[in-house]
């Protein structure tokens, strides 16, 4: 069992923004996870996901060298394998961890893990070949602390995949145009602005999307992640000392330099 840690009441602690608040929220639904466990409600997906699908879209995305044909044979075979593997395990995920894979091999349900938080989707694809690949079925409590590992992972709140848009980030989503022909490659460097980026027109469509996931992102971590921390988050040990919390005042030393005033 992990060593708790409890805090000095006297002491105030700074939280730096990331990426303490992914692994504070990883944490947090990882105890979350063995909190619920075996009684966990269900958020049903509105279109069932195929693990074979998901697994091979998160093996293409490691993949280092994707024109090689023997890579795509490896990935083929490990998507099969992982697909037959995680379908016999389904009644075990079902009752355990709240992870519906019905018999044609399809995600559909997956847990709740903190009332009105829904992990983001894009992760899905990594959280599913890691119960694939990573999981000690043969130890039962090893097994079941990798797949709680795993949830916690999956449902930590971290950065959205697309950059903040707020700040230098805007820059991404300015529209970009090809270089007009080889000569024009030549002379990029001294022509950047011109050849490439076009200043005054923006991509609406994937900024406000990028908009969206990250004033979705500040108000889970608002109305989301702070309360329940303040209700069910039992710090580790090793959070004390690895930077997570950082001590900015004392206020027992406080007090005694007020007195003097």
């Amino acid at each position: 069992m992990t060593a708790q840690w409890n805090p000095p009441l006297k002491l105030v602690f700074l939280l730096p923004p990331f990426p303490a608040l992914s692994a504070l929220s990883k944490e947090l639904m990882y105890q979350q996870v063995l909190r619920r466990f075996a009684h966990f409600n269900a958020i049903q997906l509105s279109d069932p996901a195929p693990l074979r699908e998901l697994i091979m879209l998160a093996l293409k995305e490691e993949d280092m060298d994707p024109e090689c044909n023997e890579n795509d044979d490896l990935i083929e075979k490990i998507t099969e394998m992982n697909t037959e593997l995680l379908k016999q395990k389904a009644e075990m995920l079902e009752e355990y961890f709240g992870i519906h894979v019905d018999v044609h091999g399809n995600l559909s349900r997956i847990p709740v893990i903190l009332d009105q938080y829904t992990p983001d989707m894009d992760r899905v694809p990594e959280f599913v070949l890691c119960l694939g690949n990573d999981v000690d079925w043969e130890d039962e409590k090893r097994c079941f602390q990798v797949i709680s590992a795993a949830l916690g992972n999956f449902y930590a709140m971290h950065p959205p995949m697309l950059p903040n848009p707020s700040g230098d980030g805007l820059q991404y989503y300015k529209k970009r145009k090809p270089l007009r022909n080889p000569e024009d490659e030549e002379n990029t460097s001294n022509n950047i602005e011109d050849d490439v980026t076009i200043e005054d027109e923006m991509e609406h469509e994937l900024l406000s999307e990028a908009e969206t996931a990250w004033a979705q992102r500040e108000w889970s971590i608002q109305h989301v992640l702070f309360p329940s921390m303040r209700l069910f988050f039992k710090p580790p040990a090793s959070m004390a000392t690895n930077g997570t919390f950082v001590q900015v005042a004392s206020l027992e030393k406080l007090y005694k330099i007020f007195e003097r005033c």
